[in-house]
């Protein structure tokens, strides 16, 4: 009998420190004492507006070119770097030159060929700081010195021959000290003509869809090819139209964004905010897109009442189409919960929200979206909070 006393003795102990109320220890335990209620509150926009900024656009994967109305046109500018070969065309002939760009982007090109023109760009500009209002104080050549015209569908590498004169301007500027400086090729609609938009790779994109300069030439009785796919480039629009906007409307390329602003004041014991959405329904007789872009829409954090378009480019959402009832307009949903728990809890002020085109730097889609002034409740701007107190 004596060898179960051990094991009964320990059967008793077990049994009776199981039976003993837990302990809380630690600080991130549960609260027990007091119950939590989940609640949802949906707020509508109090105010919004619309406006445009001007940015230097070299940093984008696509230079655009082309015109779309007589108010709306973008101009590519492309100026290559040669690299120490340019020497070669020393006392050389230069034979025939092509100008070599691959279609990334397009929208609306309804003329068939697309057609555009290569002139000369007669000032310096830098794709680092040239924006929009820099290119009224640019100067083009009239002289038209090459041309591309091709069906300019995705992915197609359009070329066009350039006059060799103007190349051994450029070449010159690279190897004679004494010559005049070149500052770069521009690519344009013709005068007049509505040819819609056109996106052309970068230097920034893959080598083998940057844009190329291909020279064959003869020096002593010898013919050779150069190849150069390096140098700045970027691209400026210009638009003429109204300068009245949608209440909501973002577009790229062109600069339009918005502001939206929500009042929330009425949370004020600091709930916690387990979701917040923002809704925005989608004008479709207003809006235009092209099919070659993210159907997508970047929401900010403003951070200022008086600076209409600062905002922290740190805390930001994208917002997408979600799904909606057969024979309503799309509904863009903005999933919000880290910024508007920030205005709840005071960490940040709520300055309202920035919007703007997701792809600005390279497509000029436009999404204009009902207002906070619109008859019909179900399409104003919505914010959706879901949150728990006690």
């Amino acid at each position: 009998m004596k060898k179960f006393t051990l094991p009964v003795f320990l059967l008793l102990l077990l049994l009776i420190g199981c039976a003993e109320k837990p302990k809380s220890v630690g600080n991130g335990l549960p609260n027990i004492d007091g119950v939590f209620n989940i609640t949802d509150t949906t707020f509508y926009a109090v105010n919004e507006t619309s406006y445009v900024v001007t940015f230097a656009k070299g940093s984008g994967l696509s230079n655009l070119a082309g015109r779309i109305s007589p108010t709306e046109e973008a101009v590519s500018l492309i100026n290559f770097l040669p690299d120490a070969t340019i020497d070669s065309l020393k006392g050389a002939r230069i034979d025939t030159v092509e100008f070599r760009v691959t279609v990334n982007y397009k929208y609306r090109s309804t003329t068939y060929p697309v057609v555009f023109n290569i002139v000369e760009v007669q000032r310096s500009w830098s794709q680092s700081s040239f924006t929009s209002d820099s290119l009224s104080s640019l100067t083009l050549g009239s002289k038209v010195i090459g041309t591309f015209s091709d069906s300019m569908n995705y992915t197609v590498t359009s070329i066009a021959r350039l006059d060799t004169v103007e190349v051994r301007k450029w070449a010159n500027s690279y190897i004679d000290t004494t010559a005049a400086d070149f500052y770069g090729f521009a690519i344009q609609a013709p005068s007049g003509v509505t040819n819609g938009i056109v996106g052309f790779s970068t230097f920034d994109s893959y080598t083998g869809y940057a844009p190329q300069i291909f020279i064959r030439y003869t020096k002593n009785g010898i013919r050779d090819s150069l190849t150069y796919y390096s140098g700045e480039d970027t691209y400026a629009t210009k638009y003429t139209g109204p300068t009245t906007f949608s209440p909501i409307v973002v577009r790229g390329g062109f600069g339009f964004r918005s502001k939206i602003r929500f009042d929330i004041s009425s949370l004020v014991d600091k709930p916690i905010v387990n979701n917040a959405a923002l809704e925005l329904t989608l004008d479709t007789s207003a809006s235009s897109f092209g099919g070659y872009s993210p159907d997508t829409v970047t929401a900010l954090m403003a951070m200022s009442n008086t600076i209409l378009d600062q905002s922290d480019s740190t805390i930001f959402v994208y917002g997408f189409r979600t799904t909606t009832v057969a024979g309503q307009p799309p509904v863009y949903s903005f999933k919000l919960t880290a910024i508007a728990d920030r205005w709840v809890r005071s960490v940040k002020p709520n300055y309202g929200i920035t919007l703007r085109w997701a792809a600005e730097y390279g497509t000029v889609e436009k999404a204009v979206f009902y207002s906070s002034a619109n008859t019909d409740v179900t399409k104003r701007p919505k914010l959706k909070i879901t949150y728990a107190k006690k």
